[in-house]
């Protein structure tokens, strides 16, 4: 389920942004980008996550904003830096250089000045978790309001594909009358060159009335129409269940479009099917 979801605390030290995004997927996949001191909570904060998150490709910013530079003091690695300047020196008494080593060059090279400090400020994680609980609340939120969203216009989806249902059964009387009709006319046609024993004709034309016959399958479609909006209505994650509806629903469907064998009546099945295809592609957006 897409969301998100923000967060900003502050106090006199600190600045803190949480900003949390959320895509559909059918697992949990966390990708956290937070300070490199705090790598060492990085499982409590995806135990955090977990605790709400139950699936989705959530990514996640931690920036913390420094407003007082007393808690994070400017720290110089002088052996680093001292072992920089030795090699360098090294470098250019090897190669003729003449030049001495340059000091704000030396500032830029990798680790030779930090301003994280050696351990968390207790201060600075206690707003971390706020704002991390409060992003978490705002992306259920967004996500439970694209949630009834959705239900609404599966619920929609299901009530579109009810309607050409009860076309389909307004039709069934004049449809088998039509059946009929056909085969009285051919078989008139035939009884000049052929005899044609009425009794056995009339077995026949049962029979085939009875395979044609689609009443079974309207019921069936109707129950499975009916499971499928109250398992919208469940509380729990329901994308697995919901989609094993649809494929029964996908059955009733085909099978009544195979015996339909009227024109009128294939039309409100592509109907349906084209909703059935609308519904199994929201219903991956919830598995």
């Amino acid at each position: 389920m897409t969301g998100y979801g923000s967060f900003t605390i502050s106090s006199d030290n600190y600045k803190v942004t949480v900003e949390l995004k959320s895509l559909n997927s059918k697992f949990v996949e966390l990708n956290l980008k937070i300070p490199k001191n705090y790598m060492q909570n990085e499982l409590v904060l995806r135990n955090l996550l977990t605790q709400h998150l139950k699936r989705g490709k959530i990514s996640a910013v931690l920036t913390v904003e420094v407003l007082n530079p007393e808690k994070h003091p400017l720290r110089i690695n002088r052996p680093l830096v001292a072992a920089y300047v030795r090699e360098l020196k090294s470098m250019r008494e090897e190669m003729g250089i003449i030049s001495e080593p340059d000091f704000g060059f030396l500032m830029t090279l990798p680790d030779a000045m930090s301003s994280e400090p050696e351990e968390a400020d207790p201060e600075e994680w206690k707003l971390i978790e706020l704002a991390f609980q409060n992003a978490v609340k705002e992306l259920v939120e967004s996500r439970r309001a694209e949630g009834k969203a959705l239900e609404r216009d599966l619920g929609i989806r299901c009530e579109l594909i009810h309607a050409n249902l009860k076309e389909i059964e307004k039709r069934l009387v004049h449809r088998l009358e039509n059946v009929r009709t056909r085969m009285l006319q051919t078989l008139n046609e035939l009884q000049d060159s052929f005899n044609i024993d009425g009794n056995r004709f009339e077995q026949e034309l049962i029979y085939y009335i009875e395979k044609m016959d689609i009443n079974e399958e309207i019921v069936r479609l109707t129950k499975h129409l009916e499971y499928f909006v109250q398992t919208l209505d469940e509380e729990e994650s329901n994308g697995k269940k919901l989609g094993f509806i649809a494929q029964e629903i996908g059955r009733e469907i085909n099978t009544i479009g195979s015996k339909a064998n009227d024109a009128e009546i294939q039309v409100f099945v592509v109907k349906m099917k084209e909703e059935l295809e609308k519904i199994k592609e929201q219903v991956r957006n919830i598995q």
